[in-house]
C-alpha cells in the first residue's frame, strides 16, 4: 500500500477509504510514532506550559490528541476522514480527564476557526504531502493566523537532513519566526523497520518495532550523527512580529 496523496488536491474521499481500509493505515502504534508525540508535546510545554486552547491539525486516530488530556483545558482536533475523527473521538471519550475535547471533520488549508484563537497548534506530518508549495503555504499561513500572540506552531515532517534549511525558509516566508528545531534522532530506528519490511507483519519484528529500549538504543546512535540522524524533524514556531 501507498500512503501518498493525490496531485493537486487535498482528497478527503482518498482519506475516508484509507481509515475504512486499514485499522492503523499510519503504524502509529510503533515505538517510534510514540515517542515523537511526547517529544513533540515537550517541546509545546517548553514554550507554552499552561495553554488554555490546544489544536491538533489532522488528528488521525486520535493518539496525539489523547496525550494531550491535562495539558489544556479545552482541546480541539480535526481531520479530512469521518471515520478518523470518530475513532479519535472514542479514544478520547474513555480518558478520565477534565479536559474537553471538541474534535469534528475539517481541512487543513480551510480549519474553520477564528484567529488568535489558540496557545498551541500541532501540525504534525502534514505539510509535506499536501500536493504543492501553494497548498503548503496556505496551510501554513492559516495555522500561524489561529495563534494568539504569544501562541506557538509545533510543527513536525518526514524528510531528508539536506531539506531541513528548506523547511526552516518556507516557515520563515510564510510569516513565521522560528524558536527551537527539533531532533527526532529516529534515522536508524526507520532503517530498522525498512530491513524488516518482508517480515513486519511477524511477531518478532513487531515486537522490535514496539520495543522502546530497541528505540532508545537506535536513538542514542542516531544522535550521534546530528542533523543527518534525524527522518522526522521539527519546528517550534511563533508568529513573526
Amino acid at each position: 500500500m501507498t500512503n501518498t496523496l493525490p496531485k493537486n488536491s487535498v482528497n478527503s474521499d482518498f482519506y475516508e477509504r484509507l481509515y475504512q481500509q486499514h485499522a492503523d493505515p499510519w503504524n502509529y502504534e510503533l515505538a517510534a510514532e510514540q515517542a515523537k508525540y511526547q517529544i513533540s508535546l515537550d517541546a509545546a510545554q517548553r514554550w507554552q506550559p499552561t495553554p488554555h486552547r490546544v489544536l491538533e491539525t489532522a488528528c488521525s486516530l486520535g493518539y496525539q490528541t489523547a496525550l494531550l488530556a491535562g495539558y489544556a483545558p479545552e482541546v480541539y482536533a480535526y481531520d479530512l476522514s469521518e471515520t478518523a475523527v470518530e475513532l479519535a473521538r472514542q479514544r478520547c471519550q474513555a480518558l478520565e480527564t477534565d479536559t474537553r475535547f471538541d474534535l469534528r471533520t475539517g481541512d487543513v488549508t480551510e480549519p474553520g476557526y477564528p484567529n488568535g484563537f489558540f496557545d498551541v497548534v500541532f501540525l504534525q506530518d502534514v505539510l509535506l504531502i499536501l500536493p504543492g508549495l501553494g497548498l503548503r503555504k496556505r496551510a501554513l499561513r492559516k495555522a500561524l493566523e489561529m495563534l494568539d500572540e504569544d501562541g506557538v506552531l509545533v510543527m513536525t515532517d518526514y524528510q531528508r537532513a539536506e531539506h531541513q534549511e528548506t523547511y526552516c525558509r518556507l516557515v520563515e516566508n510564510a510569516g513565521g519566526q522560528i524558536l527551537e528545531k527539533i531532533y527526532f534522532h529516529d534515522r536508524g530506528w526507520f532503517r530498522l523497520k525498512s530491513v524488516l519490511r518482508e517480515v513486519r507483519r511477524t511477531a518478532p519484528a513487531k515486537a522490535l518495532l514496539r520495543s522502546q529500549r530497541v528505540y532508545r538504543l537506535l536513538r542514542w546512535l542516531s544522535s550521534r550523527r546530528g542533523p543527518e540522524g534525524s527522518k522526522h524533524f521539527g519546528l517550534v514556531v511563533q508568529r513573526a512580529g
